[in-house]
């Protein structure tokens, strides 16, 4: 019972972090939080950003960091998936989400049950944050795939999308495909099991 309530304790920061991300992304217009764009104004200001960083940060869920540049991440295995963004329909090619993060000791699919309760925190140049369930990329639990893309249409992604851009296939909206990715982060939010 003790150590039930201590779990719930430790979880309580990370559930309000997770929370917090996701109210301000739905929020419309204008974050009364300093220095997070929301609604249009987010819109107008990710127009004008452009990534000048040219590899993307793994955090495991131990901490452990793997910094990849772009030909480490083409020398994986590569997917290719049609998706549309904004009424503009591409083929977008790269790994496997799964794939790249067993660079940080996420194990290959299938998933063990206590990992389905670790959330990823994809974070973009621009600032914009979307949370994913590890569960959801991995191909034994989900048919759709979800790659970290480096290319568009055969060429790889300019500034202004790249150099890496999560898609997420069968969505019906591309809220949850970030472009300019220079993060992601595991983050463990169920207990161990082991």
């Amino acid at each position: 019972m003790k150590s039930d309530l201590l779990a719930c304790h430790r979880l309580i920061p990370t559930l309000a972090s997770i929370a917090t991300v996701a109210l301000i992304g739905c929020t419309p217009g204008t974050s009364a939080m300093p220095g997070i764009r929301t609604g249009q104004d987010a819109h107008d200001h990710a127009a004008q950003v452009q990534n000048t960083v040219q590899t993307v940060t793994l955090i495991g869920a131990d901490g452990r960091q793997e910094v990849l540049t772009r030909q480490a991440v083409t020398a994986l295995p590569r997917e290719r998936v049609t998706f549309s963004r904004h009424e503009d329909t591409s083929v977008y090619e790269g790994p496997l989400l799964l794939d790249v993060l067993a660079r940080v000791g996420v194990p290959p699919s299938p998933l063990r049950r206590d990992q389905q309760a670790t959330a990823l925190l994809i974070t973009a140049a621009d600032g914009y944050q979307v949370v994913l369930g590890l569960g959801e990329i991995d191909p034994a639990t989900r048919a759709d795939r979800i790659i970290l893309a480096d290319t568009d249409d055969g060429e790889p992604l300019g500034p202004d999308a790249g150099p890496f851009m999560i898609i997420a296939e069968g969505d019906a909206r591309a809220a949850r495909s970030a472009r300019m990715v220079v993060s992601i982060r595991l983050v463990p939010l169920g207990e161990s099991t082991h």
